[in-house]
């Protein structure tokens, strides 16, 4: 029976064979299966690699291309391809197919994907040598001399070749022999060469064979002394001093002299003893000879200091043998008048016999590149000092030029510019006042309106109209004002003229009111300075046209009612900063006034200037808050005592309630916590102002502190030492050492000694020239890491770090110190030999003029 045609019925979901009924059923319309199926990517069949053949030089890159295809040899994209070389050291590969030619050789560079490989045969080459060049450390050797020849190979970009196989070979081995290592041996006088060979180059180099080794016959004088001429009579020297190498104790001396017969030289800083001497010509080196030498040696007792003034009495020293455990304090120091004279030195201990390798250098105190930014409560501080400065600098050169114009007016004239008397100033009184800050002694264009809202004794304070919070509407701020105009009523304008000079000296020369003025306006908030005065109004308008003509001092204000004792933006925040800035600037009232008066040539160089005001704010402060007395050794203190602690507490109850017309205030605060950048990095920060490229005020603390040395050790009244710089007509370095009676070598290195021994613990009697008199820098330090709010920035209790070194060889190397600056070390362990100290610029020369040394025994 014929088969019928059955209609075979997919075994599907219910709903799916239902779909497929109607598939048949309506075959035109539709057609619905059991399900969509993707459908399968077709496989690759092959991988071809192009290039598959690449013949290349070692660096030379070589980009490949792997391509998929499919069985019929159509190209398929998209497919992933794995990279691989057979032979990573001769030639490595990326995983796009990148290829870096490593060494000579060959390899299979190989890429698959989905199984299937493909591949490119890779030739790699060294380079070709171009040329081959012979060096050698001299172009003489003496008879038994041998010299290292070095043979280099270039390829024809001029680049070196290295690993290549080289042979050596001389035309003459009866005058020298070469190995196979380019070491060559001389074997008797005369000329040869010197050839080395690699792939078909060569290199050649010329030499001589002289005769044997010079001979000492004699040296004199018969001790030597370092920094002295040693004289050696002897044969075979070279008579050039320039080819002539004299070492003793095997450090290098200078060769003064040279004939054939006899040599004179410096002697080098080397360890007193039987030193070893020996005459080196080209290639040849005479026998050793042992001669006396002899240097200072230094005892320096526990507690004393040894500050050596001079080059040469710096230069070489030795610390006597104790025969037990020492400490000393070594400061390197510059004498050097400028911020920005900067010099390197090493500073070297004892010399080795030339068995022993000499001890590696200790690279120390590298200065950092960028500057640490001081932490304080507002951060403009930092800005407001650096242009605070550069208005006194201004000033200097405003004095000398007002100064001219007024010298030269005929005296008839000159006596017609005194000011009549003013008339009395009552509270609510109004006044245009000029402002001369940044457009100078000339500048009339900018007018402030000026009420006076207090009237005191000695000060009228001036409030600017345009302010935007106004002392009528802000009664916190007007308790302020009041507070500041009676503080420097009762206290500052007395602790000026007593401790500096009268601020209203010429008083009644200009306006003849008996007071100074004290300007507070928002205009000055805007330059960024805290505050100014200028010497424009020591001069009539005649001279200087934008002159207020009066003892006149300008200060920002706050600007936003309510309170925060860490703004200035806010009133007691600026009454915690004002008020040592008022005592600071007035002392420049008064040193201008002192100037002007004694018809001196200039102003005061305005590093010391700054550093002096500092000083007008410690007066006060020791005298009206914490009232300690000069050489009182005063430390950190507590609340109850109103001491330093509260200058770093401003918001702590006790302090404020303890004294309050005067808290919460600076204080002594910027004297102790600005300071830490010169004391973390003592050699990096100058007295003599801020470094090109530094920043900020630290030069201010410093200077302070060096002044405050210097009245602490030589003078025994602070208050007539600083009357005397500020009445002097000299300036600068010269009029404080002539007031401090020492020189300036004396100052910086009993200073130096000072900042790290004051109050050392164990040293029971220190010398005076260990001491800060008036202040326990110890104690300070050490609280101010113990007091919680401070102690991330205090982070040591004690800020100075000298460089740890043992006795015997050393060198440590600082590559800067800056004029006025100073680089510690401290020396410890067994003295049982004398200890040598030879500061230098390196082993070969001598230190700069400007260093010196400063030594204390600590233990």
């Amino acid at each position: 029976m014929p088969q019928r045609n059955s209609l075979v019925v997919p075994r599907c979901p219910r709903r799916q064979r239902l779909g497929w009924w109607l598939s048949v059923l309506l075959p035109p319309l539709l057609f619905i299966g059991c399900g969509d199926s993707p459908a399968k990517p077709i496989p690759v069949a092959s991988v071809t690699v192009s290039p598959s053949v690449a013949s290349l030089i070692v660096g030379e890159p070589q980009q490949l291309v792997a391509t998929a295809r499919d069985s019929k040899g159509a190209e398929l994209t998209g497919r992933a391809m794995t990279w691989s070389s057979d032979n990573s050291d001769v030639a490595s590969v990326s995983s796009n197919g990148a290829v870096a030619t490593l060494s000579p050789g060959l390899t299979t560079i190989r890429a698959a994907s989905e199984g299937v490989k493909g591949s490119a045969s890779i030739t790699v080459k060294a380079v070709a040598i171009a040329s081959m060049s012979v060096t050698a450390p001299s172009s003489t050797m003496t008879v038994g001399g041998v010299l290292q020849a070095t043979a280099v190979a270039r390829d024809a970009s001029g680049n070196v070749l290295t690993g290549r196989s080289i042979g050596w070979s001389t035309n003459s081995p009866v005058v020298a022999t070469v190995d196979g290592t380019g070491r060559i041996t001389a074997n008797a006088p005369g000329e040869f060469a010197v050839t080395a060979s690699s792939e078909l180059q060569r290199g050649t180099i010329n030499l001589t064979v002289l005769s044997p080794a010079p001979v000492i016959s004699a040296i004199s004088p018969a001790t030597l002394s370092s920094g002295s001429t040693a004289t050696f009579a002897g044969s075979g020297f070279d008579g050039s001093p320039g080819a002539t190498t004299v070492t003793i104790g095997g450090s290098p001396a200078a060769v003064v002299s040279a004939t054939g017969t006899q040599l004179v030289v410096t002697v080098p800083c080397v360890s007193s003893g039987a030193a070893d001497v020996r005459i080196s010509s080209p290639g040849a080196v005479s026998a050793q000879r042992s001669h006396p030498i002899a240097n200072p040696q230094r005892t320096v007792a526990l507690g004393q200091a040894l500050v050596l003034t001079g080059t040469a009495s710096s230069a070489c020293n030795e610390l006597a043998a104790t025969g037990s455990l020492a400490r000393y304090l070594v400061v390197v120091f510059s004498s050097a008048i400028s911020q920005n004279t900067l010099n390197a030195f090493e500073l070297a201990g004892n010399s080795l016999v030339a068995a022993l390798v000499a001890p590696a250098p200790i690279a120390v105190h590298a200065p950092l590149v960028t500057r640490e930014a001081l932490i304080e409560p507002d951060a403009r501080v930092s800005r407001q000092e650096r242009l605070h400065y550069a208005m006194l600098e201004r000033n200097r050169q405003d004095y000398e030029r007002l100064r001219g114009q007024l010298r030269a007016l005929p005296p008839s004239a000159r006596t017609a510019l005194r000011a009549p008397t003013a008339a009395a100033v009552a509270v609510g009184d109004m006044r245009n006042v000029f402002f001369t800050f940044t457009g100078g002694c000339n500048d009339t264009t900018r007018v402030m309106r000026a009420k006076a809202i207090r009237v005191g004794t000695r000060s009228i304070i001036w409030e600017d109209s345009a302010n935007v919070l106004q002392s009528s509407a802000d009664a916190p701020l007007a308790d302020f004002y009041n507070r500041i105009g009676q503080i420097f009523d009762q206290e500052q304008y007395a602790s000026v003229r007593r401790s500096f000079a009268d601020p209203l000296l010429r008083d009644t020369l200009t306006d003849n009111d008996g007071k100074v003025a004290m300007m507070f306006s928002e205009r000055l908030n805007g330059t960024g300075a805290a505050a100014y005065v200028t010497s424009c109004d020591q001069f009539p308008s005649t001279v200087s046209k934008g002159s207020n003509f009066g003892q006149y001092f300008y200060g920002t204000v706050p600007t936003i009612a309510g309170s925060n004792v860490n703004s200035t933006s806010y009133p007691d925040g600026w009454f915690y900063f004002m008020t040592r800035t008022v005592v600071h600037e007035v002392k420049h009232i008064a040193a201008l006034s002192a100037r002007v008066a004694n018809n001196s040539p200039t102003f005061e160089q305005s590093w010391l200037e700054e550093g002096t005001a500092r000083h007008a704010e410690e007066m006060w402060v020791r005298e009206s808050m914490h009232h300690v007395l000069f050489k009182g050794n005063s430390g950190f203190g507590l609340a109850s005592s109103n001491g330093l602690y509260c200058d770093f507490h401003p918001l702590d109850a006790t302090c404020n309630a303890g004294d309050p017309l005067r808290r919460p205030s600076y204080g002594m605060r910027r004297q102790f916590n600005e300071i830490r950048n010169k004391l973390l990095e003592p050699w990096n920060w100058s007295p003599f102002g801020d470094g090109t490229g530094q920043t900020g005020s630290i030069f201010y603390q410093t200077t302070w502190s060096l002044v405050r040395y210097a009245a602490d050790r030589y003078a025994t009244s602070d208050t007539a030492f600083l009357r005397a710089l500020t009445n002097a007509t000299t300036t600068g370095v010269t009029n404080l050492t002539a007031v401090a009676g020492a020189s300036l070598d004396q100052l910086l290195g009993g200073w130096g000694l000072a900042l790290f021994a004051d109050d050392y613990p164990g040293l029971v009697t220190p010398s005076v020239d260990l001491q800060f008199a008036s202040w326990n820098l110890r104690d300070i330090y050490a609280s101010l890491n113990a007091a919680p709010a401070w102690t991330s920035r205090w982070n040591t209790p004690f800020p100075i770090a000298p460089v740890q070194l043992s006795p015997g060889p050393f060198v440590a190397q600082v590559p800067l110190i800056r004029g006025g600056a100073h680089a510690y070390f401290e020396l410890s362990g067994a003295f049982n030999m004398p200890q040598l100290l030879n500061l230098r610029f390196n082993a070969t020369t001598g230190a700069s003029a400007n260093l010196r040394i400063a030594i204390t025994r600590l233990q």
